[in-house]
């Protein structure tokens, strides 16, 4: 572990799914990470490295991303095949960092849609939509990219930085007879309240990519006091239970 961690400057951390969803809405009422250089998020995506494919072909995402250098905005993006991107910039009337906010997205066979605090920024019905047609990981991650022209300079000195997710909800797609979301098509599956680690439902990742200069660590996805923590941290350091007054004071 000492070796991979030294290839990257910073630790991370990744929370996701152990199953896969086909369609529904999938909700977290979150306090994204603050500063820039940083990007923390909440997203669907298909594992298919973890279902021994590689082609890019098989790529299909769709993506809450908060930029930690323009705190006043979310980005969308849905990642189509062949890693092809479809990104929006919303303008909101909150900082996302300051406090908390729901963010859901609700995804079917003919659209995705995208809510802040239950309102609609984004509608795609797209010929790429159709496409996204397979079961997909629900995600959370603090990552530090390479690319400063997307995300801003980052400065370490700001280290340790935290990402807090307060609950995550799943609603299936049931048309027809659903009670919840658009034409009341959805019905609540399960709700988390990040009370503790059910490993029957989710895990820490450990990977890391080309362009992200953290490695995720389990250490730095911490559950404590009805929250998910997701830290970024250097690389001597871990979002360990024992920084419990770091997090308290991030809190406040």
């Amino acid at each position: 572990c000492a070796l991979v961690y030294a290839q990257k400057p910073y630790r991370g951390a990744e929370y996701r799914s152990i199953d896969s969803y086909e369609y529904g809405r999938f909700e977290a009422r979150i306090k994204y990470a603050s500063g820039a250089g940083v990007v923390s998020s909440f997203f669907t995506i298909k594992d298919y490295w973890a279902e021994g494919l590689s082609d890019a072909e098989n790529w299909r995402e769709i993506d809450f991303e908060a930029l930690g250098n323009q705190p006043d905005i979310i980005q969308t993006n849905v990642i189509s095949a062949y890693e092809n991107h479809h990104e929006q910039i919303h303008d909101l009337s909150h900082n996302v960092n300051e406090d908390y906010h729901l963010y859901a997205i609700e995804w079917t066979p003919s659209y995705i849609k995208f809510y802040v605090n239950n309102q609609l920024v984004r509608y795609d019905a797209n010929d790429y939509v159709e496409t996204f047609n397979t079961g997909q990981k629900i995600m959370m991650n603090i990552w530090q990219p390479i690319w400063e022209d997307w995300v801003g300079v980052f400065d370490e000195s700001l280290l340790p930085i935290y990402a807090f997710y307060d609950y995550i909800k799943y609603y299936s797609y049931t048309p027809g007879y659903g009670t919840y979301g658009t034409g009341n098509n959805f019905t609540l599956e399960w709700v988390d309240e990040l009370t503790y680690f059910d490993q029957e439902r989710w895990e820490k990742a450990t990977h890391t990519w080309w362009s992200n200069n953290a490695q995720f660590v389990e250490e730095n996805a911490v559950l404590l006091d009805g929250y998910l923590i997701l830290c970024l941290t250097d690389n001597s350091t871990s979002g360990s239970p024992n920084m419990q007054s770091s997090f308290l004071d991030a809190e406040t």
